[in-house]
């Protein structure tokens, strides 16, 4: 028997409006949000999730969370977030790997159930339904409901099952939407407002910020190298990475042109956004460029990013035939910034134009003197010209994202003494996996952790000093040239920081008490070594 034959007529007729409604969203979050919403309120459960597969690190990650500690789940399991759930050892994996739906009305016992997201929540699961998000044979999620005050029945099953496959049909499509999107040239954290409206509308007139970064070297890079293969995992790094950054300081990814990538910042404060980017790439450029160097018998100091941004009106939209369309702006602002780019060697590593520079003259600490700058094409006899502006620093700025290194027996108190109070701070919080997914390099797994954050930040403990994965996390901390300035310990106990690295004994460390919260400790140390370091 079908599992919607279980179900009555006015629950039928309540999936097929919400089918109607899910169909006309193409934001992926968005879209699992109102699933889950929907699938919430007809088995009256408090909370709920979707969980989707991430192919590249392996686990599953939150794309929408419903509860008490909805919000907590998705800042540190979700799409962006350093954790993922294992598949293995999870009760949303195993329905993900075998596909068959798990009803439980007591997992407080389950040995099998993974505790980690509990655990670092605060908050015990009672009991669930989880069934595979499955669409044309190819499973790509979970969706789970949660923790309802009676027993859960078999309508509530087979109502789950049927958003299973209405949520699994809908996500599929929102994806192939923003992968149609990418390919025209429009690649956003968020396709909701008008973005979405741009790609068949008419090219509309817009201020926004422009930005090109190129790798310097690379023409040697090929060259040099032997292996083919080697080249392109260095340029996949750097294209990763540029996107990464373009996406977290809320602009859009245009186009990769071999090792450059060319991007949009369309908001008021678009030059701020486009200049906190550029200098979040430096930094990170840095971290890779040591990590390729361990691999190569070359040393790839020659190899640095050179960074144009301009601001100006152009004309945004798509461009070309009804049936071959790209995405792109045209104007002057993006031959500007792609000069700026071109002329950004020799030490000069961020180029921008006057109005970059009026907009965003309040994060810069050091700067050269406007120089005049001639942009005119070769047949043409006078140009036109420009300021420009060579940014050297950025202020101190502590909108930044700090890794966690901790052990998982000391997360109860990191969750209430250290995220919380940072994050009153407007100081993100990334954390480590709690547990190894079988078959992945943890080494490679803290550095796509680190490259995201700005600064370590390390519990130190007898806890923490037991535990092998905090002494890894911390020695490839110190290991990286960018962050191994940036560690700073925090010792919640009698415990030497030097029993976990023998460098962290030159680190003077924060002391904070259990109870008393190492948040604002933690702040005021961050803004100490920021003036420090950029003084």
């Amino acid at each position: 028997m079908a599992s919607s034959d279980l179900l009555p007529r006015e629950d039928l007729v309540a999936l097929l409006e919400t089918a109607g409604q899910l169909a006309t969203e193409a934001d992926q979050a968005r879209l699992a949000d109102a699933i889950l919403t929907r699938a919430c309120q007809m088995t009256n459960s408090p909370d709920g999730s979707v969980l989707l597969f991430d192919p590249d690190r392996g686990g599953l990650f939150f794309a929408a969370a419903k509860g008490e500690k909805g919000p907590s789940l998705l800042e540190n399991w979700g799409e962006y977030s350093s954790q993922r759930v294992p598949v293995a050892g999870s009760k949303a994996g195993l329905v993900y790997t075998t596909g068959v739906t798990i009803l439980e009305q007591r997992l407080d016992d389950d040995t099998d159930h993974f505790k980690g997201v509990d655990e670092q929540t605060s908050r015990t699961s009672q009991s669930m339904i989880c069934a595979a998000l499955e669409v044309g044979g190819t499973r790509i999620g979970a969706i789970q409901i949660l923790n309802k005050p009676g027993p859960y029945t078999d309508r509530d099953l087979a109502l789950l099952e049927q958003f299973a496959v209405q949520a699994a049909a809908a996500i599929k499509n929102s994806r192939r939407l923003r992968e149609l999107a990418a390919h025209m040239g429009l690649y956003a954290r968020d396709l909701g407002g008008d973005l979405l409206g741009l790609l068949t509308e008419p090219a509309r007139r817009e201020d926004i910020s422009v930005m090109f970064a190129d790798m310097r070297g690379f023409t040697q890079l090929c060259q040099s190298q032997e292996d083919p293969a080697h080249t392109q995992a260095i340029v996949n790094d750097l294209l990763t990475m540029l996107a990464e950054q373009v996406l977290t300081h809320g602009g859009v990814v245009n186009k990769f042109l071999g090792d450059a990538v060319l991007a949009f910042f369309r908001t008021v404060n678009g030059p701020k956004q486009a200049v906190r980017c550029a200098f979040g790439m430096l930094e990170r450029f840095e971290s890779l460029r040591q990590r390729w160097g361990k691999s190569s018998n070359q040393d790839l100091d020659y190899l640095d990013l050179g960074i144009g941004i301009a601001t100006d009106r152009v004309a945004l939209g798509a461009f070309g035939s009804a049936s071959v369309r790209d995405f792109t702006a045209i104007g002057t602002a993006v031959n500007r910034a792609s000069a700026f780019e071109h002329a950004a060697r020799n030490g000069h590593r961020v180029l921008v134009d006057r109005r970059t520079w009026d907009g965003a003259r309040e994060l810069i600490a050091d700067h050269d003197e406007p120089e005049r700058f001639e942009l005119r094409k070769p047949d043409q006899g006078v140009g036109i010209v420009y300021w420009k502006y060579h940014l050297k620093r950025l202020k101190p700025d502590l909108v930044v994202r700090v890794f966690i290194s901790h052990s998982h027996l000391d997360r109860v108190y990191v969750e209430r003494e250290v995220t919380h109070n940072l994050k009153q701070y407007g100081i993100e919080t990334w954390y480590s996996n709690t547990d190894l997914i079988p078959g992945e390099n943890y080494i490679e797994t803290i550095q796509a952790g680190l490259l995201r954050s700005d600064w370590f930040v390390v519990i130190v403990s007898a806890r923490s000093v037991a535990s092998d994965w905090v002494r890894a996390e911390v020695r490839t901390a110190f290991s990286d040239a960018r962050l191994k300035d940036r560690i700073i310990p925090i010792v919640i106990d009698d415990t030497s920081p030097a029993l976990l690295h023998n460098e962290l004994a030159t680190v003077h460390p924060v002391f904070a008490d259990k109870g008393d919260g190492a948040g604002k400790a933690i702040y005021e140390a961050l803004r100490a070594r920021t003036a420090q370091l950029r003084s």
